[in-house]
């Protein structure tokens, strides 16, 4: 009797039970491989928190003996949020900046200001974001 319900495309009891355990089984895992994934991304969130806090500032004499001194940059101040809601570029990327800018030009060049252009319709992707998505989410063409 149960090979001819099989056969006919119907369930047996057996068949049920195991389909319905491997259902509850995979959402289940999904759940918890959620809630792990999301405690570890709290949990590093904290450790960088902790480590920028902790971090010891840098004196401008701290420089290595027989480095180029470092190249006129003009204070960029992070208080202030520019005008139109854009964030203020970090420290960091201004020293990059102007290392580079040190590096290609020679000593006399001077780094009077670095801005963030606007991005074009509020996207937080750039243009390789962008063309990501519009290649990936192309309807198929027959």
């Amino acid at each position: 009797m149960d090979l001819t319900l099989l056969c006919a495309g119907g369930l047996t009891a057996f068949d049920a039970t195991l389909i319905g355990t491997s259902v509850v089984l995979v959402f289940a895992l999904l759940v918890v491989l959620s809630l792990v994934i999301t405690l570890e991304g709290r949990l590093f969130d904290a450790l960088n928190r902790k480590k920028e806090d902790g971090a010891p500032e840098k004196t401008a004499g701290s420089a290595a003996p027989g480095t180029p001194p470092a190249p006129a940059v003009s204070a960029v101040s992070a208080a202030v949020p520019p005008a139109g809601g854009q964030s203020a570029v970090a420290d960091e990327v201004v020293a990059a900046i102007a290392a580079a800018v040190y590096c290609m030009e020679g000593p006399g060049a001077v780094v009077r200001s670095v801005r963030r252009l606007p991005q074009s319709g509020g996207k937080r992707r750039g243009a390789w974001g962008d063309a990501g998505v519009e290649q990936n989410t192309r309807p198929f063409v027959f």
